[in-house]
């Protein structure tokens, strides 16, 4: 279900180490507002799994530059930040395949969720023709989603996380 920021981050001064996987340093981050058929819409995407960020650190070094990873913390003791969090749900369904087609607009700072892969639209595809369930199409998807994605949607959002370092991916 989707909710905002309130309980995810309820201590203060609660810091996140975030991982962002690229062909190069990316010391000052920015919102990429290029890019489309992402799961949560322009921004700029980080994650808390260091592996996850190497896997699209080797991906994104194929053509050009060398697999960087690059790593962040998140100062998640931001009040006045408005932040979505999903869970593998029919809410976290509707909202990716919503952005991947569309680039929705949406009024968040920051949306926190799983990352979704090729499976989901073959299986919503299945889902929407009544070849499954929601129980059943959810269950597909288990399985397919990877770790927890951050996506940092504003200006504002970026300033709530710093560069710490970066270094080569082998």
């Amino acid at each position: 279900m989707k909710n905002t920021h309130t309980s995810r981050f309820m201590k203060s001064n609660t810091k996140v180490i975030l991982y962002h996987g690229s062909n190069q340093a990316v010391y000052q981050p920015r919102i990429n507002k290029n890019v489309f058929t992402t799961d949560f819409g322009n921004g700029f995407y980080v994650t808390a799994n260091r592996r996850q960020a190497e896997k699209w650190a080797k991906r994104k070094a194929r053509y050009s530059g060398q697999p960087t990873l690059n790593r962040y913390v998140f100062d998640a003791d931001q009040p006045d930040l408005k932040i979505l969090v999903y869970q593998a749900d029919i809410d976290w369904i509707k909202f990716v395949i919503k952005n991947r087609m569309n680039n929705i607009k949406d009024n968040s700072d920051i949306v926190i969720g799983p990352t979704a892969d090729g499976k989901l639209f073959s299986v919503v595809n299945c889902w929407k023709h009544g070849n499954l369930d929601l129980d059943e199409a959810l269950l597909k998807l288990k399985p397919s989603v990877y770790s927890e994605q951050y996506c940092f949607k504003t200006e504002r959002a970026l300033k709530a996380l710093t560069f710490i370092d970066k270094e080569l991916v082998r």
